[in-house]
């Protein structure tokens, strides 16, 4: 579900941090008030310079990430009223960038989110991996 974008932001990093509203109609009056985040970080060699302590290459991170990682934050209220849901939308948005603004738009959150993004993939194939072998 791509939802409404309602903001873009460009951040002091170079990224662009986009902001939706995938809320929807769930019964007379009520609504699933639903926001997410988002950030797609370009995987870049660079961010794998001087990086010999982890043994993760371009190549490995390419493999299961492909071209991009993508932070996602969302955060939903559920069965709210008609009249309160533009409010809580707008609630929601300013909590997210009140506590985590400083945190996307860190010089060093490309590479730390590449890196984190990798290891979860490569967990999650090992994970797969054992469980095929059982």
């Amino acid at each position: 579900m791509e939802g409404k974008l309602i903001e873009e932001i460009r951040l002091e990093n170079g990224l662009t941090l986009e902001m939706f509203d995938h809320s929807r109609h769930v019964a007379v009056d009520r609504w699933l008030v639903s926001f997410e985040a988002r950030v797609e970080v370009k995987v870049r060699p660079e961010y794998f310079v001087g990086d010999s302590k982890t043994g993760i290459s371009l190549e490995d991170v390419r493999t299961l990430l492909g071209e991009k990682a993508t932070y996602r934050y969302t955060k939903e209220r559920n069965f709210i009223a008609e009249t309160e849901r533009e409010a809580v939308l707008k609630d929601l948005k300013e909590r997210f960038l009140d506590t985590n603004f400083g945190y996307v738009s860190s010089p060093d959150f490309p590479r730390k989110l590449v890196h984190r993004k990798y290891k979860e993939a490569h967990s999650q194939m090992l994970l797969w991996k054992r469980q095929q072998n059982a």
